[in-house]
C-alpha cells in the first residue's frame, strides 16, 4: 500500500511535516483500532506500513504517548491503552471544560472566509447524515474540531484534540451498546447545529448548542458505563 494511499484513506494529506503526518496517521490507527487496545507499537512495523522514516515515527510515538494516547510500560515499551469507562468519564470532564471555550471563541472569532469553510464541513456532515460510513464521519470530526481550534484564534485549546480522539475510540468501540438506546444520527446533528451557529458568527447559540451536546455525550457515557458494568458483559 502506498503512502498515498494510507494518507487518503486516514482523511491526511502529506503536505505538513514527516512528524505531523506520522501522528496523524498513526492516530487514526488508534482511534480506529487497527491498532488494538492492550496492542504493543512496534516501530519497525510502523516504518513499514507508513513509509515514514523511523525518526519521524519515533518522535510521533513520544507525541502521542504525551497526548495519552500511547503509553509506556517497563519490559512492554509503548503500548496502546485499554479502552475503560473510568478513564472515558476522566477524558469527558476535560473535554466539556474546553468545549464550553472553543466553540463560542470560534464563533467570536472566525473570519467570513472561514466561516465558508466551516459551511463546506456542515454541508459534508448533511451529506454523510444517515450512512453507515462511520470512519469516514470520525475523520471529518477530527477535520471539524481542528477547524474550530485553528478559527478560535487560541493555541491553547489544541489540548481538546487528543480528548476527542479517546472519546471517538471509545464511542467506536461501543457503537453497537450505544445504539440499543441512542441513534447515530444524534451525534451528527448536533455537529451540524454548531458549525452552522459559528459559520453565522453566533455565539449564544454555539454555546447553546454545545451545552446541549455535551449534555447528550454525558447521557450515553454513562449509560455505556452502567450496560458496562453489568455482570453478564465483562
Amino acid at each position: 500500500m502506498t503512502l498515498d494511499t494510507i494518507t487518503a484513506e486516514s482523511g491526511y494529506n502529506a503536505s505538513g511535516s514527516q512528524v505531523d503526518l506520522a501522528y496523524g496517521m498513526i492516530e487514526d490507527m488508534i482511534v480506529t483500532m487497527e491498532l488494538a487496545p492492550g496492542s504493543r507499537i512496534a516501530e519497525s512495523a510502523l516504518v513499514s506500513r507508513l513509509g515514514i522514516g523511523r525518526t519521524p515515527i519515533r518522535e510521533a510515538l513520544l507525541r502521542l504517548a504525551a497526548d495519552q494516547l500511547l503509553t509506556w510500560l517497563p519490559r512492554r515499551g509503548m503500548v496502546v491503552p485499554e479502552i475503560n469507562i473510568q478513564l472515558q468519564l476522566k477524558v469527558f470532564e476535560t473535554r466539556k471544560a474546553l468545549e464550553m471555550l472553543l466553540v463560542p471563541a470560534a464563533a467570536r472569532r472566525r473570519t467570513q472566509a472561514e466561516a465558508q469553510a466551516i459551511a463546506q464541513i456542515a454541508a459534508e456532515f448533511r451529506r454523510l447524515l444517515g450512512s453507515e460510513r462511520n470512519l469516514e464521519l470520525l475523520r471529518l470530526d477530527r477535520r471539524f474540531i481542528a477547524t474550530l481550534i485553528e478559527v478560535s484564534r487560541n493555541p491553547f485549546l489544541h489540548l481538546i484534540e487528543p480528548l476527542y480522539s479517546l472519546s471517538r475510540r471509545f464511542w467506536l468501540a461501543h457503537r453497537d451498546l450505544y445504539r440499543t438506546r441512542f441513534r447515530d444520527e444524534t451525534l451528527t446533528e448536533f455537529h451540524i447545529r454548531i458549525a452552522d451557529a459559528v459559520a453565522e458568527g453566533d455565539e449564544e447559540m454555539a454555546l447553546r448548542h454545545a451545552k446541549d451536546f455535551m449534555n447528550y455525550v454525558e447521557e450515553y457515557t454513562l449509560y455505556l458505563g452502567t450496560e458496562l458494568s453489568l455482570p453478564e458483559r465483562k
